[in-house]
């Protein structure tokens, strides 16, 4: 069938006419790609690429009260986890035709409101958020006024928002049973600020992890702090740890796990001869290091795209719903039995 009006002014009922489709499905490409048999949207989109049918989203956007568009606020883009995060929202984002507005705190809740404050002014329809403050009153301000909001790698205490989160304490206890099960009776724990939600969660992980053996946690863990959670500020943590009698050394997540090693390495201690070492995260480079980092393995990719998916249903109309996804402790070459 041949579309008589001009392509300027082509409507969703001319594609849906052309395609031999019902206008039902041609809204279901635009908006839930998803929801239609491959075989059909390629036909639909094929026509709409034929008579260059463009969706006019500002008109769109008025009518339907939303700009597809949403925000995130990751934590830290310089570490590869939340580069692998970042990457699954925007791939589960395009793939339900919306765009993705970004930006890092860099763990300071004075950014993170700065960001939080732009997003709304851009009329973003939710925004995925790992807080520094979960019970901040921006964010509660933010969803009074109609913005979704879904917590990234956090959970709500007060419930009532969608989250999606890793069980930072079972992983936390699962290095504390790997280390006592090797003779360790002695762990340090370089760790990031407390007002970082999962660097709470990860002490008390491995504080539970040591009780559960039969330990007493304040006799076994030694908890030493870094500034932030980079290589570069775990390095001068290292001297102290050195001074102590600790034998296993767990460090908050990989990338101070990596400014640990390099650290060690200038100052000649062999890892695992003379310290063990474990990370948190699983990051890309953990099994290239030398030796090779134990770790606990989350899966940021699909950490993101959940979260993605829990943002578009919740702006779509669903429910709020919490998703938490469980560790796993990857056993490489930098922990000994003693």
């Amino acid at each position: 069938m041949q579309v008589t009006a001009k392509p300027a002014h082509l409507t969703s009922r001319d594609i849906a006419q052309a395609a031999g489709v019902s206008q039902a499905t041609v809204s279901n490409v635009i908006n839930r790609p998803h929801l239609v048999a491959p075989a059909t949207l390629d036909r639909v989109q094929a026509v709409m690429r034929e008579h260059g049918f463009v969706l006019n989203n500002a008109a769109r956007n008025l009518r339907v009260g939303r700009a597809r568009t949403i925000g995130v606020v990751a934590l830290d883009l310089g570490n590869p986890f939340w580069g692998e995060v970042t990457r699954g929202i925007e791939s589960t984002a395009s793939a339900r035709r919306y765009s993705v507005l970004l930006g890092t705190s860099q763990e300071q809740e004075e950014k993170e409101l700065r960001f939080l404050r732009l997003f709304e002014e851009h009329r973003v329809d939710g925004i995925v958020v790992s807080s520094v403050n979960v019970g901040s009153s921006a964010i509660s301000a933010l969803r009074a006024r109609g913005t979704k909001i879904v917590l990234l790698d956090q959970i709500d205490p007060a419930g009532g928002v969608s989250s999606v989160a890793f069980d930072h304490v079972a992983g936390a206890a699962l290095v504390a049973d790997y280390l006592v099960e090797n003779g360790h009776r002695r762990i340090g724990f370089l760790n990031g600020p407390h007002s970082v939600p999962w660097c709470r969660d990860r002490l008390e992980g491995l504080r539970r992890g040591v009780a559960r053996s039969g330990l007493d946690p304040d006799a076994v863990i030694q908890e030493f702090p870094v500034k932030s959670m980079t290589a570069q500020d775990a390095e001068p943590a290292i001297d102290p740890v050195l001074a102590s009698d600790v034998t296993a050394l767990f460090c908050v997540n990989d990338l101070v796990a990596l400014g640990a090693l390099k650290s060690l390495s200038q100052r000649h201690v062999p890892v695992p001869e003379r310290l063990s070492l474990v990370g948190f995260d699983d990051s890309s480079f953990s099994s290239m290091l030398s030796p090779s980092l134990t770790t606990v393995r989350q899966h940021p990719f699909e950490l993101g795209r959940e979260a993605a998916e829990l943002l578009i249903d919740a702006v779509e109309g669903e429910e709020p719903a919490t998703v938490v996804f469980e560790p796993e402790l990857v056993v490489r070459e930098s922990v000994r039995r003693l």
